[in-house]
């Protein structure tokens, strides 16, 4: 069974699909919807996270990295429309990572702490 924001798109364009999962998403993520000249490529940004989501013809690609600290760090998720992605799951997923960034920003001053002791 699709999810509802997919069935409702499955008779549309590919990339009609692709912006109605990404605007999804960031609704989610509680973000503005990306301007809607950017079709083909979307991005968005948090306070902590930069992504930019692509079109696929068969899905979508998301960048997500940190772009603070002395190495940036990214990842790359592939999705496919076939294995009928979850919005849900792909903005735990990034809130996840956002997690991970506010994590290593306090390990410098952890890090003092036990050093001290």
């Amino acid at each position: 069974m699709l999810p509802p924001w997919l069935q409702s798109q499955l008779a549309g364009e590919p990339f009609t699909r692709f912006v109605a999962f990404t605007d999804e998403v960031a609704r989610l993520l509680e973000l503005p919807p990306a301007p809607p000249s950017e079709v083909y490529q979307r991005p968005y940004q948090t306070a902590r996270v930069r992504m930019v989501w692509r079109y696929k013809d068969d899905g979508a690609s998301l960048f997500i990295e940190r772009p603070s600290g002395e190495l940036r760090d990214g990842v790359w998720v592939r999705l496919h429309w076939h294995e009928s992605p979850n919005p849900e799951t792909v903005a735990a997923m990034i809130r996840a990572y956002e997690r991970g960034a506010r994590r290593e920003r306090r390990r410098p001053w952890l890090a003092r702490l036990i050093r001290r002791r």
